[in-house]
């Protein structure tokens, strides 16, 4: 009987452990908490430190996308503010982006698309980047100062042959898969 109890008791506090150490695995950092965002581009607000009703530029689905060595970015800007904001530079990898028209405005309250169909073009040659790489990307806003986020380089095909690149880039008719 003595040995009955006893296993009855280890069983019963072997039950109790396991439960506890099961707990201790989600805690504040499981991964069904942790933000997701099922697109490949980046989501970033700059300043990054801005509440929701200050001024800020929302930097949405950004992306690089590259063919050999030549690559455009892809983002849409929105002017979360009551004043024109202005892109005025941008650099990849410290390789200088090419702005298509200039400094591109954005209007206060309003979107800018770069890079898709007749939009604007960010683009960059000797890029040395291939698809699957993490890039630095610093934007300069004249009022939100310096946004530096790092984004994806994906190939161009797909949701991505809209895509504008430089004069004389050679674009594939038959998109990567």
């Amino acid at each position: 009987m003595t040995s009955t109890i006893r296993k009855g008791a280890l069983l019963a506090v072997a039950m109790v452990a396991t439960a506890g150490l099961v707990g201790c695995q989600a805690g504040q950092s499981a991964q069904t908490s942790q933000e997701y965002d099922p697109v490949d581009g980046r989501n970033v607000n700059q300043p990054t430190d801005a509440a929701f009703d200050e001024p800020y530029v929302a930097i949405r689905n950004a992306v690089v996308v590259a063919i050999e060595s030549d690559a455009t970015l892809v983002v849409t800007l929105v002017n979360q503010s009551d004043e024109t904001e202005v892109l005025e530079s941008a650099t990849i990898d410290a390789l200088p982006v090419t702005l298509s028209g200039g400094p591109i405005e954005i209007a206060p309250q309003q979107s800018v698309s770069v890079g898709y169909g007749d939009f604007e073009t960010a683009t960059v040659t000797d890029f040395k980047s291939v698809p699957g790489d993490w890039v630095d990307l610093t934007m300069r806003f004249t009022s939100a100062g310096d946004a530096e986020l790092q984004v994806l380089v994906v190939p161009y095909g797909d949701e991505y042959v809209p895509v504008q690149f430089a004069e004389g880039v050679t674009v594939p008719t038959s998109p990567a898969e």
